[in-house]
């Protein structure tokens, strides 16, 4: 059977989220794999977060880092890892773990910052979190439809599967459930995706997070500096629309798309975002967070975006709403 947007999802820990290079879901101990090949179909969806454990970068324990598609049948995990990958286990003394493995199909990330306890209160407890990052538990209906849902994901690569045909970078931003459902169409992420990125206009965005960027950049943003995110799409509004998707209709915070500019395929789109983000940090003075996203002069930002804009595809978004 098939997975959908009906589909149950387990929820377990783990140290990272990177299936491009490690394309499993791996358990030290056999009998937790077994564990978990008694309980589900051919098929899993499980639910990563960053596990309270020793391995785990501080900054992402306990927030939800993606979703798997997970196979039920038996590998060793370095039968489906990246040379580098398994180097890296070597060097910090773990070739010996979650080596009783399971192999992942599909993999989906989120950039949303989402803490598990706040967002799976039914399902996690946060005294029993030892247990669950172990030995895992069942998000419980309503929050499993929400995750499936609500939060904004987009595919990455999986080590030992066939490559996506989008960059990571470029992908289409959706549901679970808009992925697990081809036939709508609705972010045209599954399937046969050339038809639909070549030869179409797209535009540059230039978005800012203008209330509480501190709490995003992670550190204090100061008076005429903002925390900007430079990016390409060819929908406009339902991109604004997922990059708040995981906002209560009724916040008052989010992301507002300041500027945008056409250009006639995603190939010079493209072109245009990648000059943003090399000359932001040379010429600029921009701080990188990582990918898409810097601490920058509002001025500049601006500048830089409209050296980068065809003149005639400029145009200036200051009553951007979320819907």
């Amino acid at each position: 059977m098939g997975l959908d947007a009906e589909s149950s999802v387990w929820l377990t820990g783990f140290w990272g989220f990177a299936p491009e290079e490690e394309g499993i879901l791996g358990f030290t101990d056999p009998k937790d794999r077994d564990r978990l090949f008694s309980m589900i179909d051919e098929r899993q969806l499980v639910c990563i977060y960053g596990a309270a454990s020793p391995e785990t970068d501080s900054k992402i324990v306990h927030h939800l880092l993606g979703v798997l598609e997970v196979e039920r049948t038996a590998i060793d995990s370095w039968d489906k890892m990246s040379e580098a990958a398994k180097e890296r286990n070597i060097r910090l003394g773990r070739q010996d773990k979650w080596r009783n493995a399971m192999p992942v199909r599909r993999a989906w990330r989120t950039s949303h910052t989402l803490d598990v306890k706040q967002v799976f209160p039914k399902s996690y407890d946060p005294s029993n979190g030892r247990y669950i990052a172990r030995f895992g538990t069942w998000l419980v209906p309503e929050e499993a439809r929400w995750l499936m849902e609500k939060v904004p994901f987009v595919e990455t690569n999986v080590y030992g599967e066939p490559p996506l045909q989008v960059p990571e970078d470029e992908a289409p931003v959706g549901s679970i459930a808009s992925f697990l459902k081809p036939s709508k169409g609705i972010f045209g992420a599954f399937g046969d995706r050339s038809y639909e990125t070549q030869d179409k206009p797209h535009e540059l965005y230039l978005a800012r997070f203008p209330d509480g960027a501190d709490l995003l950049a992670g550190r204090p943003v100061p008076r005429g500096v903002g925390l900007v995110k430079i990016g390409i799409s060819g929908n406009i509004k339902n991109r604004l629309k997922a990059l708040n998707l995981s906002y209560p209709q009724t916040s008052t915070i989010g992301w507002k798309i300041i500027r945008t500019a056409k250009f006639p395929n995603r190939a010079t789109a493209g072109d245009a975002e990648a000059a943003f983000k090399s000359r932001a940090i040379a010429d600029f003075g921009a701080t990188s967070l990582g990918k898409e996203f810097f601490v920058m002069d509002l001025n500049k930002a601006e500048s830089l975006f409209n050296s980068l804009s065809p003149a005639s595809g400029l145009d200036l978004r200051v009553t951007t709403k979320r819907t």
